[in-house]
């Protein structure tokens, strides 16, 4: 498996990062000037244009315990993922972290978990404040 589908795509780990949510990840995808593509680093460098690419285990930490089971996201055949984001709408993705990815963003969207939600179990993860807000290239 490639190493970019371990992480959260560009587009997917931009809108977390527009919601707010500021987690320090192993790794971030930064924009390459010119090409309109991101590369995946394992620091965004300064003064440089990215935001974090979070991993299974980074997402565990940042979905609020109980939020999240495995009723909630099932494998189908062909390594597809599905999550419930209601009772009958339920999204097929190409990768779990995809999947668990967009129930967090779906979870913020419709108001069950907030930033103070999400800030509360920040003594299990470190959360970087100081990582600037994604910007249009």
């Amino acid at each position: 498996m490639k190493t970019e589908l371990n992480y959260t795509s560009p587009p997917t780990s931009k809108a977390i990062a527009q919601l707010g949510i500021k987690w320090k990840a192993s790794m971030y995808w930064q924009l390459i000037p010119g090409a309109k593509k991101y590369i995946l680093k394992n620091k965004l460098e300064p003064f440089k244009i990215g935001f974090p690419a979070y991993n299974m285990s980074e997402l565990g930490h940042i979905i609020p315990f109980g939020f999240l089971n495995e009723m909630k996201v099932l494998k189908l055949i062909n390594t597809y993922f599905q999550v419930q984001l209601e009772t009958d709408n339920w999204q097929t993705y190409a990768s779990e972290v995809e999947a668990r990815a967009h129930y967090l963003i779906y979870l913020f969207r419709s108001g069950k978990v907030t930033l103070q939600t999400i800030e509360k179990t920040a003594d299990r993860v470190q959360i970087s404040p100081s990582l600037p807000l994604p910007t249009k290239p």
